[in-house]
């Protein structure tokens, strides 16, 4: 379980959770929409991008009571772009649950969730112009313009069984790490760190996401839905090649690489097992975890380039958090 020491986490993600509702819930919007996004409200995920906005700034500005309005509205509206993007993955992925329920367009169905969405963005929208800062909002703009790239190239890729290490880990960094690398880059940019500092927290940022969704694949494979928070084996069912597969693919012999393709093309699912069992016998588990091992290592030479500090600490813990429960 993720634990933070520093004493600010709670009030700012209080402010920030404060902020979100406040923009979801205006009198402007019928009863029935604002029942809707109540649901979304009432069941978070881990609010890392926002958090870890947050923790960004104060690596700068550790002695702030509170943060300043523009760095709550960019942790607002990273996490609606984020939440937006969850919505509508889960329809083109077909899948049942999201934070341990039914996925919005499965209660809402897709006609609502789909423009759901959309106003997810807009109102997104809303708060960067509130910031008054073009660059952060030409950054948003360009993260956004990858989270939507990666998810189409991610789509496109399914049952690619040629599909390189190199191709997927760009995929993941348009996809993943986009948001990520913004949440840092933003909040050292707002805490005023220079042009340097903000590219080593952009780094940060970036390898933090790709640490994130290199795991997130590997427990997607083993099947822990607790640490998930949606379907476990999704992948598999979707024919997506992800990093797991990748590595299996290239570490077994032409029998049992024949007999995985055959298994992902039919979606045999009674074979699951022993795709399962062939993975971890594999030396495809100790290469991810290799890979792993990589991006936690970037993690922190980047952190190390900041003061040390409790809040360093902090995002240390987040590093290592992510980095082990796959393991």
């Amino acid at each position: 379980m993720l634990s933070l020491t520093n004493s600010y986490t709670d009030d700012d993600m209080r402010h920030i959770d404060r902020e979100i509702r406040r923009v979801l819930t205006p009198l402007r919007y019928s009863v029935t929409i604002r029942s809707a996004l109540t649901t979304l409200l009432d069941h978070p995920g881990k609010r890392f991008r926002p958090m870890l906005v947050t923790l960004a700034y104060r690596l700068v500005n550790p002695y702030d009571r509170q943060l300043p309005d523009p760095v709550i509205k960019l942790a607002a509206a990273i996490e609606l772009i984020h939440s937006a993007s969850l919505i509508h993955d889960d329809i083109i992925d077909s899948a049942e649950l999201r934070h341990g329920r039914p996925a919005f367009y499965k209660e809402f169905g897709t006609e609502v969730a789909i423009p759901v969405g959309v106003l997810l963005y807009s109102v997104s929208l809303n708060l960067l112009a509130q910031i008054g800062d073009i660059d952060a909002i030409r950054r948003v703009s360009r993260a956004v313009d990858q989270l939507c790239v990666g998810e189409l190239d991610q789509v496109m890729s399914r049952n690619r069984f040629d599909l390189t290490v190199t191709e997927y880990l760009l995929v993941l960094k348009k996809k993943t790490s986009a948001l990520f690398a913004l949440s840092a880059w933003g909040g050292v940019r707002l805490a005023g760190g220079d042009m340097v500092l903000s590219g080593d927290a952009f780094q940060f940022g970036n390898s933090l996401g790709l640490l994130f969704q290199v795991s997130d694949d590997m427990l997607d494979f083993s099947g822990q839905e607790n640490e998930l928070n949606k379907d476990a084996f999704q992948d598999f069912l979707l024919g997506e090649i992800t990093l797991p597969m990748i590595m299996l693919l290239r570490s077994v012999g032409s029998d049992d690489n024949h007999e995985i393709r055959r298994i992902m093309e039919t979606r045999d699912w009674a074979k699951l097992p022993w795709l399962i069992e062939r993975f971890m016998a594999s030396k495809a588990v100790d290469q991810c975890a290799e890979l792993v091992d990589v991006y936690e290592s970037r993690c922190v030479t980047f952190l190390e380039k900041f003061e040390k500090s409790p809040i360093r600490d902090d995002l240390a813990r987040i590093v290592g958090y992510i980095s082990h429960r796959a393991g």
